[in-house]
């Protein structure tokens, strides 16, 4: 009794720091606040670069390679090889498809070849039009297009995943060669420097940063031999926190503009605040600008930068929930108390306004987190438990067996995060967080009796009865109760531990909950396994078992 009775204080004393410092976050809940949010936002400042992408790793899955482009733009230059169709009416009608012959020439019967190599596709048909006017200058229609292009081969070099001869056409971009070749090779290839070599000269070098951040990218009229290759990736930067994008970003040179790389990192709205930490020879430094300070900070290799947000806030919701007639949300200034807050409520005829709860859920995610420690400790005990018998051993398999049942069942359990009241009066003065919720009871005559009773049940509230009779009535104690420690669960959160024989005196609403009581002589860790119990009861009035 005396273990659970400073458990209990614990919380209390938990609880009471909580309210005067804790962090909160909403729930639509009025028993059971949202799980353990993530805890980035309470991380130190620190780099882990292991596992972040480098920005644009994410464009070659093999969406370019699946399907061919084999149209035209009007900047594209008839190539050898490429198909032209060409429709003739009127003094004579003929539809024919040429090919361009290894001099860039199509040929027209009654009119000869006409030089086409090089010409724009824009400019195709008026150039054939005007070659066929020359030779019939009466009753003469013509149509021109290109129907097709030729396919090409082209080298894919560099530092990408599988470096190789590709086939493609002419018209395809320097993505579906790219794809084909698996991409980039995000440890060691560059993003922004890739070089398009036709005939050992660089004809044009591509960075598919503005691809991904403007949806920019040249065209190419790629031809036999061209070679894509791809350049050594250059310096690198992570950006990671409040940012849409965390990722490493590469820049040329030595040094960039802080601001050019968070235009790729993205802020989120709600960001205010850049950390640029430098590592140079030795030293260290730390540099803090606000989002409207980055003119002239440059980066350079080495450095790391996180993006953050300080939130200034003036007013906090808080949610009501349970029997009241007022609204679920109520805005409340920066600071407000508890009594602020019950000002507010608005109760019908059956509101319990003497047995009101408060939960908060950073109060549930540190009941979750000694929770776990205590499941923590209880799981390393087993793996290290030892057996100097045979018999023995296998004996402590079966309960290793057992326990991590058990254990793996009380992961699941959720407290509820209810900052417990010594007495409403002193609770007033207790300063609200946002997303605090307040639960209005509702005023009845039951008293519930579950656990280890043959027959949990509901049961009217007798006056003056005894608590012996309650558990009587649920059918009396399983074989496996304790009944040295009982739990009673006031209408207002509060817990009181009683034992077989001593008189409690129980009110309409109370909970009595029976513990199960791990049997020593079986388990060698019962003790620590009835702690785990008891917490789990006391932080989600949940009785779990063995």
């Amino acid at each position: 009794m005396k273990r659970i009775l400073l458990y209990i204080l614990f919380l209390l004393s938990l609880s009471g720091s909580l309210g005067a410092s804790g962090d909160s976050a909403g729930s639509d809940q009025h028993l059971a606040p949202s799980a353990m949010r993530t805890a980035e936002s309470h991380k130190g400042f620190s780099f882990n670069e292991e596992g972040l992408p480098i920005y644009g790793s994410q464009l070659f899955q093999g969406d370019f390679r699946d399907l061919s482009f084999s149209g035209f733009n009007p900047h594209y230059q008839v190539s050898v090889g490429d198909v032209v169709q060409v429709m003739i009416w009127g003094a004579m009608e003929n539809s024919l498809e040429l090919t361009v012959d290894p001099q860039g020439n199509i040929f027209i019967p009654r009119v000869g070849p006409v030089q086409v190599q090089g010409v724009r596709n824009d400019e195709l048909n008026n150039m054939i039009t005007n070659r066929v006017s020359d030779v019939y200058s009466d009753n003469i229609e013509v149509y021109a297009n290109l129907r097709s292009s030729q396919t090409v081969k082209v080298f894919v070099s560099g530092f990408v995943r599988k470096p190789g001869l590709y086939q493609g056409f002419s018209s395809d971009s320097v993505l579906y060669y790219l794809d084909q070749a698996g991409g980039v090779d995000p440890e060691r290839g560059s993003y922004r420097e890739i070089s398009i070599i036709r005939q050992n000269e660089v004809r044009q070098t591509v960075n598919l940063y503005d691809f991904l951040q403007k949806g920019v990218l040249p065209i190419i009229q790629f031809q036999d031999g061209d070679v894509i290759l791809v350049e050594a990736r250059g310096n690198v930067v992570p950006v990671i926190g409040n940012v849409t994008n965390p990722a490493l970003f590469e820049f040329s040179g030595e040094k960039v503009s802080l601001a050019g790389i968070l235009h790729y990192a993205a802020p989120n709205p709600d960001a205010t605040t850049v950390t640029v930490r430098r590592y140079a020879r030795g030293d260290k430094s730390t540099l803090v600008r606000t989002l409207d300070e980055l003119d002239g900070v440059m980066l350079r290799p080495g450095d790391q930068v996180r993006v953050s947000g300080r939130h200034v806030s003036r007013n906090i919701l808080i949610n009501f929930t349970g029997e009241h007639e007022g609204p679920g949300y109520q805005v409340l200034s920066q600071g407000a108390s508890f009594r602020d807050a019950v000002e507010l409520i608005v109760p019908s005829s059956y509101s319990d306004m003497e047995a009101l709860h408060l939960y908060r859920e950073s109060v549930a995610q540190r009941q979750k987190e000694l929770l776990n420690q205590s499941l923590d400790n209880l799981e390393r005990s087993i793996v290290g438990a030892t057996s100097s018998l045979l018999e023995e051993a296998q004996l402590r398999r079966i309960e290793a067996e057992i326990v991590q049942g058990f254990i793996e069942r009380a992961r699941d359990v959720q407290p509820r995060g209810q900052i417990l009241f010594e007495s409403l009066d002193r609770a007033m003065d207790l300063t609200l967080r946002d997303g605090d919720t307040i639960y209005v009871p509702s005023r009845n005559e039951l008293v519930n009796v579950h656990g280890e009773v043959k027959y949990p049940n509901t049961q009217t509230f007798r006056e003056g009865e005894r608590l012996s009779s309650y558990i009587e009535r649920a059918g009396g104690f399983t074989e496996n109760a304790d009944e040295r420690d009982i739990i009673i669960i006031r209408t207002n959160g509060f817990v009181e531990t009683v034992g077989r024989g001593r008189r409690a005196t129980l009110n309409p609403g109370d909970e009595i909950i029976v513990m199960p009581k791990p049997d020593e002589k079986r388990f060698l860790f019962a003790r620590e396994i009835t702690t785990i119990i008891y917490q789990v009861a006391l932080s989600a009035r949940v009785v779990l078992g063995l």
